[in-house]
């Protein structure tokens, strides 16, 4: 048997209005371990305020016979950092890496040698497979879905792992009972994968298998998780919350049933709802649905394979505004080939679609992601350092063609001045928040957009995007520990 550490690294910036979330990843794979008998569990960086050298001090205290870290391509260079302090304290430790940027970019994520392993996809069976392979039975060739430094330094793919089409026969995820008081949120994970294609996703490239848990299991781990936490607002981090509408009406209904009276939010496509099932939803306890618009016309909806119309926006916010829902809507500017009118369609959309929430990014090309490939053989990025690969980083990478990287932040800039600075958008916002008692949130959030405007102002700072109450970058308050 093993002892397992996983970590969750530190984030490169804070978030003060946004949420902290269970890193669900991780809690999945730490729950199989010790179904297999293993030892696991988890440091979290971001819920306990750890620095890198705080991490690599957990690691020698608990000295554990292999590493997990997780990380998206933003979260890389934090992750190889501690990779690297892992193999100071015992170049024995064998260091394995998920998560995005290890699926999409198995040679990126071992260019640093620090790490061992990479799984490239979902990681419950990869990790027993691999202490086996430790532990003396089999070799890494063996292992379906990770890739790995040969002998000559080259990097080895190994086959693709078949997804797991049995997602009720997982444990539910291994929950520390001291992170769950500071979690904003709890969360659950109701099926994986999308089917669809939009070119700024990563997952576009794979992950579009979509695998469903039965309703009564999630059922179950929801009645579990607030009999054992108490109550607090749940989010279903499913890519499309309802990509099968009779499951959702099933699930529902089994929420309605047992009067759990929990208060929950999703995301999902606007294509995907409808009046009747948004209704069903916000009798069930949910209380804000995220949709990703993406654009701001058809045009690029087009282009973007969004696979999505206008119409069908109006329409699909409208109903969940008519079913009592707060209603949250993304938006993405800066992709390459945009104009000044392309901009001013996203704006205009963002308010003619009048959401109680919107929020602004700037386009990031993701790797794994169309929008990367697209970018790269254009020589469109600008930087490959992985620190900047973020929608909040408050610059883009992107080379664009027809404005300037000051323009495009003056476009986000105006997008959230023209969107909030309306009465009655202030006036939704505070109904939404008011809807999801999010007020602890909204007292951050709002001395930090005020911080937003005034930087904007005097150019004294980027302009950040995402920058919105509840959404809002910058340092959290809560110091790093060292």
């Amino acid at each position: 048997m093993a002892d397992v550490l996983l970590i969750q690294p530190p984030p490169q910036t804070r978030n003060k209005g946004g949420s902290l979330a269970e890193p669900i990843g991780l809690e999945y794979v730490g729950a199989m371990l010790r179904e297999h008998g293993h030892t696991a569990d988890i440091v979290d960086a971001w819920i306990d305020g750890l620095s890198v050298d705080a991490v690599a001090a957990e690691v020698a205290r608990r000295k554990p016979d292999v590493l997990g870290i997780t990380a998206t391509s933003v979260l890389m260079p934090n992750a190889w950092e501690v990779a690297r302090r892992v193999k100071e304290i015992s170049p024995d430790i064998p260091v394995v890496c998920g998560g995005a940027h290890a699926i999409y970019e198995p040679a990126w994520t071992l260019g640093d040698p620090s790490i061992d392993v990479a799984i490239v996809g979902e990681g419950e069976d990869a990790i027993l497979e691999l202490i086996d392979v430790w532990n003396g039975t089999g070799t890494l060739d063996d292992v379906a879905g990770i890739a790995y430094r040969g002998g000559d330094g080259e990097v080895v793919k190994t086959k693709g792992r078949e997804y797991n089409d049995h997602l009720d026969r997982l444990p539910f995820p291994l929950r520390n009972d001291r992170h769950m008081e500071g979690y904003t949120l709890y969360e659950v994970v109701g099926k994986r994968g999308c089917p669809f294609k939009c070119s700024f996703c990563g997952a576009s490239a794979d992950h579009r298998k979509v695998r469903f848990r039965s309703p009564e299991n999630v059922m179950e781990e929801v009645a579990e998780l607030f009999g054992r936490y108490g109550k607090k607002k749940l989010y279903f981090n499913d890519d499309v919350f309802s990509i099968n509408k009779q499951w959702t009406h099933d699930f529902c209904d089994l929420l309605i049933r047992r009067q759990l009276d929990i208060e929950w939010e999703c995301q999902t496509r606007v294509d995907l709802v409808d009046l009747e099932l948004l209704t069903k939803m916000k009798a069930a306890g949910c209380e804000s649905v995220v949709f990703g618009i993406d654009a701001g016309n058809q045009e690029n909806f087009d282009r973007l394979n969004k696979a999505i119309t206008v119409e069908q926006a109006y329409v699909s916010v409208r109903h969940a505004r008519e079913a009592g829902l707060a209603v949250w809507c993304n938006f993405i500017m800066g992709y390459p080939w945009e104009t000044a009118r392309d901009l001013q369609d996203t704006i205009a959309l963002a308010r003619g679609l009048d959401p109680h929430f919107a929020r602004f990014f700037m386009a990031t090309p993701y790797p794994g992601s169309p929008l990367y490939q697209y970018a790269k053989e254009r020589d469109l990025i600008l930087s490959y350092d992985l620190a900047t690969y973020s929608q909040d980083s408050g610059t883009s990478i992107l080379r664009l063609e027809h404005l300037t990287q000051d323009e495009l932040s003056r476009f986000v800039y105006r997008a959230n001045m023209l969107f909030y600075l309306r009465p009655q958008a202030f006036l939704k916002a505070m109904s939404g928040y008011r809807r999801q008692g999010r007020w602890k949130a909204l007292a951050r959030a709002v001395p930090a957009f005020a911080e937003y405007v005034a930087r904007v102002r005097s150019h004294s700072g980027p302009v950040v995007t995402g920058a919105v109450p509840g959404n809002l970058p910058g340092e959290r308050g809560r110091r790093q520990r060292t």
